[in-house]
């Protein structure tokens, strides 16, 4: 009789066991930060042409957009890659507003109505990569796709 109740709590503290290894999995998965690149695979390697294009009759492109909002010159010719190309007017001292004021401002002033946050869940590396060795951060960049 002894046996039997001795191998129940060695069975009980195994299940004990199994439960919370499995608990402690799912929570990790779960909380585990959206890190394009690093937890999860990056879908925007080229950053801004990679999220910023014709989407059916939308031009949401760099071009088409700045079209809309139209008070900015026309850089059909003198952007060739996005963004890097954009921050020869767009730095600290220069022409135009600082590219790094633009963008953040532009993505995160109203969270609730900004689909980089409610679509690309707002994550710093669909702009920027991170080198892990040396954590240095820069921004992605691409060819102009207009």
């Amino acid at each position: 009789m002894k046996r039997s109740r001795v191998i129940g709590i060695v069975d009980l503290l195994a299940l004990g066991t199994v439960v919370a290894v499995v608990s402690l999995t799912a929570a990790s998965a779960a909380d585990a930060p959206f890190l394009p690149g690093i937890t999860v695979a990056d879908n925007f390697p080229r950053g801004c042409v990679d999220c910023h294009k014709v989407s059916g009759s939308q031009d949401l492109t760099v071009n088409g957009m700045l079209k809309k909002v139209g008070e900015h010159p026309d850089v059909t010719k003198a952007v060739t890659t996005v963004p890097t190309d954009c921050a020869l007017c767009h730095k600290k001292g220069g022409a135009a507003p600082s590219l790094n004021l633009v963008m953040h401002a532009s993505h995160y002033r109203d969270p609730a109505k900004s689909y980089f946050i409610t679509g690309y869940k707002g994550a710093c590396l669909n702009c920027h990569t991170l080198n892990l060795k040396t954590g240095e951060v820069k921004v992605k960049s691409g060819p102009k796709n207009w």
